[in-house]
């Protein structure tokens, strides 16, 4: 009788489940097929924040997570960014309005260092000096506000919208607000990046105020009338046949 071979146990993978911050309740997100559990760790993942908020007014937004802790075979997750959709963003922007956006680096309380693409859209036309004048004082109250926030705190601020509602409060100092956005965040984990400093925000504020007051009330000021030309005296008709008669008779 023919001797039966054994066949190999084909191990088969398991579904776990992958659980939201604590910001989001810790509700499960979603699962993954693996072997093990442990190799979970480090993977990163986007989610829609309207599934995380259950409001359809998020649905705009990209949250990206981080399995950073593997529990009773469950994977912790932390905030590793987010970013707003660019078909979102292009219908912020509209006719007779200026964008204003910028990208910075700046460093939270606990030496967290994060990447912040600030937005903002101007209620009317602006020139060039109201956009640079808004671009530095968000700069400098991004850079102040976050060394103040641990980045849990920061992700609280952002995910809420209280650092944009902030931030367009600071810059309406300068110009009319439209709508004031953050496009997208990033922790960034590479060494050796260098962190925007804040600055002494109302310096800041008086002097680029006392700038754009300044440009405005040039282009106001009325130009000063250019002093009319003589008008050259035009000879008598009489002088001027006399003379063309004196060029035709000939020489003597």
């Amino acid at each position: 009788m023919a001797r039966q071979v054994a066949k190999p146990r084909v191990k088969r993978k398991k579904w776990f489940p992958i659980i939201a911050p604590k910001l989001f309740r810790e509700q499960v997100v979603g699962e993954i097929p693996l072997y093990e559990s442990k190799s979970m760790m480090n993977r990163n993942l986007s989610i829609n924040m309207m599934n995380l908020t259950n409001n359809p007014r998020n649905q705009h937004i990209n949250v990206m997570l981080r399995i950073n802790e593997v529990k009773d075979g469950k994977g912790l997750t932390t905030v590793l960014g987010f970013e707003m959709m660019p078909s979102s963003v292009k219908r912020i922007v509209r006719r007779g309005k200026t964008k204003v956006g910028d990208s910075v680096i700046v460093a939270t309380s606990d030496n967290k260092k994060v990447r912040i693409k600030p937005l903002l859209i101007t209620n009317t036309t602006a020139n060039n000096s109201i956009v640079n004048s808004v671009r530095l004082i968000v700069r400098n109250a991004l850079a102040r506000l976050v060394s103040r926030l641990t980045y849990e705190q920061l992700v609280e601020e952002i995910m809420s919208f209280k650092l944009q509602k902030h931030l367009g409060s600071t810059a309406a100092k300068i110009a009319p607000i439209r709508s004031s956005e953050i496009r997208g965040f990033k922790l960034i984990e590479k060494e050796g990046v260098r962190v925007l400093k804040p600055g002494k925000m109302e310096e800041i504020v008086k002097e680029k105020k006392e700038e754009v007051k300044e440009e405005v009330e040039k282009k106001e000021a009325p130009k000063a009338e250019e002093p009319k030309q003589e008008e050259k005296a035009q000879p008598a008709p009489e002088a001027t046949e006399a003379s063309s008669k004196a060029e035709k008779a000939p020489k003597k």
